[in-house]
């Protein structure tokens, strides 16, 4: 009886070993020869790995990228390389597809109360060293995550005693290591957007240590790895993960760094790029013209869930935490002319709701619109005189009204934004000063995270992801939320808004939850604790001798799918 014992659990490792290995070439395939990347380059690999990868006849030989993203250390944790990784080689475990659906990535999932949720990882999927992915890789990472302040498991308090409480209640992990079940603290219908860019770590490699080598840092579970980055060539070339379940349809995968658009573009047009690439962003309204003109390249039009323009004001301090100046400020603009200047051909004048129609729970509140009287009337509630000589309103000591409004200086739109903005302003009758700032001195005035719980812009130029607007319980509420433990730049920490906020988090149905979201609309209509200055749909540009692009809601066309859906014509 033991020797059966014995042997069938030998079987069951020949069994599970089987699964993480190789997948085969196709049949037809003639295998060229793939250059072994140097040791300094690519991940070690296990000792008991084959040395050798049989040769694979992939369809495209080589596929190029160009992305403006800025990339330091390529390892995972750096936030730009991660969202350039998640549509190669650090999968997350769900994804969106343009409509707004879910689909299985790496994980499958299910829920009967959106309370307790259940996620199987996919048969087969295995890290790039080899070894599988397993249900205890997604606890490790959310337990990882609470060691460095997230609140998972754990309710965090912070340096000023403000304390979020633990997302998750409990958790379970099937017998065979394939699955676990996450119990939510209170319900949540939509948890599934938070999954869209939620990337497991390897517990194998991590495990223990305090460090890991930048090889090691590069063991992923995607359909690529990272074989090489040339930091001052600005070079990230991925090679196929041969362990991944199924083969992509190209060889290699070069992603090359720009230091600003208009190279970028250039390289599109001369054939030397396949795509270019910005994460939650589609081409800037300044070249879509110019692209959409050359037949050389094709550019797809994908409604989008972000706000790729916003001006959020701090509603808790400074001159913005009068209601009045933000509502005056909401009728002076010309969203017209941000629309035309800035967006594409379909884009769209915003609503005072702030979310784009696509948005889960979306209702049609009053569109924005500048009307000068209102914005007059506004100003004199808040204490301002009628203009001065030199056209200015005046407060209560005769002197002129002035705002100082903050943006990164490395996003040449949001400049654009922001100039457009002061210009607009200053014709109404408000001094605007811009504070244009390097991007580790803007987030250390914008973000609760970066700034310590101490956020000091007034006003500030944004550009919110379709993932961040979706995040937690939506409509954007982690960037208005002030207690949210790293957005928050509104600041807003208003009872009536924290109320609601509780209804769309206890909601236990679409229903329920669409109800709660209508509501907090309102409450953004009559309170404009920041402005959605337009909407528009993601213009999206790749060479024209490729088709079949996968879109990802959230990343784009440079996501997993498009790997094994993209056909040269």
């Amino acid at each position: 009886m033991k020797k059966l014992i014995l042997l069938l659990l030998c079987l069951s490792l020949v069994l599970a070993l089987a699964g993480c290995s190789q997948p085969e070439a196709p049949a037809e395939a003639q295998q060229p020869s793939v250059e072994a990347p140097t040791e300094s380059e690519a991940p070690e690999q296990p000792a008991d790995a084959e040395p050798d990868q049989p040769e694979v006849a992939y369809p495209i030989e080589l596929f190029r990228i160009g992305t403006t993203a800025s990339i330091e250390t390529a390892v995972f944790g750096e936030y730009n390389y991660d969202m350039l990784a998640s549509g190669l080689s650090e999968l997350p475990l769900v994804w969106q597809d343009a409509e707004g659906n879910y689909h299985p990535l790496l994980v499958s999932y299910e829920t009967e109360d959106a309370v307790t949720w259940s996620y199987t990882v996919e048969p087969g999927m295995c890290w790039s060293d080899g070894e599988p992915v397993t249900a205890a890789d997604i606890l490790f990472t959310l337990e990882y995550d609470d060691a460095n302040g997230s609140a998972n498991f754990i309710s965090q308090t912070d340096a000023d005693g403000k304390v979020t409480e633990a997302k998750y209640a409990a958790y379970v992990l099937s017998d065979d290591g394939l699955s676990i079940s996450l119990t939510l603290a209170s319900a949540n219908v939509r948890e599934l957007s938070n999954m869209t860019s939620f990337r497991v770590m390897p517990k194998h490699i991590y495990e223990g240590k305090e460090a890991v080598t930048e090889a090691e840092a590069r063991v992923t579970c995607g359909p690529y790895m990272l074989e090489s980055f040339h930091k001052e060539a600005g070079t990230l070339t991925f090679v196929p993960n041969p362990y991944y379940p199924k083969t992509p349809n190209a060889g290699k995968v070069v992603c090359q760094l720009f230091g600003n658009e208009d190279t970028m573009y250039l390289a599109l047009q001369s054939g030397d790029l396949d795509m270019v690439w910005a994460y939650s962003a589609g081409v800037s309204g300044a070249y879509q013209d110019v692209l959409a003109a050359d037949e050389n390249l094709t550019l797809e039009s994908v409604a989008s869930a972000n706000a790729p323009a916003v001006l959020a004001f701090n509603n808790a301090n400074g001159p913005f935490s009068d209601e009045n100046l933000r509502l005056a400020v909401s009728y002076a603009l010309d969203y017209d002319s941000f629309r035309t200047v800035f967006g594409s051909a379909y884009a769209s004048d915003p609503n005072r709701g702030f979310v784009p129609p696509v948005t889960a729970g979306y209702k049609e509140t009053e569109p924005l619109h500048q009307d000068l009287e209102k914005a007059k009337q506004y100003m004199i509630a808040a204490g301002y005189t009628d203009t001065n000589i030199g056209g200015f309103y005046l407060d209560a000591d005769g002197e002129p009204c002035v705002l100082r409004l903050t943006c990164n200086a490395a996003k040449e739109a949001h400049v654009g934004y922001a100039e457009l903005v002061k210009t607009q302003l200053e014709d109404f009758g408000i001094v605007v000063e811009l504070e244009t700032l390097d991007a580790d001195s803007y987030n250390a005035k914008t973000s609760n995270k970066f700034s310590g719980n101490n956020i000091t812009m007034e006003a500030a130029i944004y550009g919110y992801t379709a993932a961040g607007m979706g995040m937690k319980n939506g409509l954007a509420t982690i960037y208005v939320d002030g207690t949210h433990p790293v957005q928050g730049g509104c600041q807003v920490f208003d009872e009536g808004f924290q109320a609601i906020l509780a209804e769309m988090s206890a909601a236990k149905t679409l229903d329920e939850y669409s109800a709660a979201a209508s509501e907090m609309q309102d409450w953004y209509a009559a309170h404009m604790p920041f402005i959605a200055l337009y909407w528009d749909s993601q213009l999206l540009a790749h060479s024209a001798a490729y088709e079949n692009f996968t879109v990802d809601a959230v990343f784009g066309l440079n996501n997993a799918n498009t790997w094994f859906s993209i056909t040269a014509k």
